[in-house]
């Protein structure tokens, strides 16, 4: 009887590892799938992308000369409004 209920419990655990094993390939084929529809979205922008790239750092640019300017014009400000008092 203990010998039954091992190999019960040996089958039960090979079907359990089998129907891991078919659920972590299924996940593994749609990564791929996954991946390889990125890399042609990827491909296919990349143009759009590298523009973007470039546009982004022409703002952020443009923000800290403003960011600049701004700072100076608050410290003359503050100059006038000591000279007012």
């Amino acid at each position: 009887m203990d010998a039954m209920g091992w190999q019960i419990g040996a089958v039960l655990f090979g079907v359990s590892a089998l129907i891991i094993a078919i659920y972590i390939g299924k996940l593994l084929n749609e990564a791929t799938k996954v991946v390889g529809k990125v890399y042609k979205i990827v491909d296919y922008n990349e143009r759009h992308i590298h523009e973007t790239i470039e546009n982004v750092a022409a703002i952020s640019k443009n923000t800290e000369e403003i960011t600049d300017l701004v700072g100076k014009v608050a410290g003359i400000a503050k100059v006038f409004k000591f000279i007012k008092r």
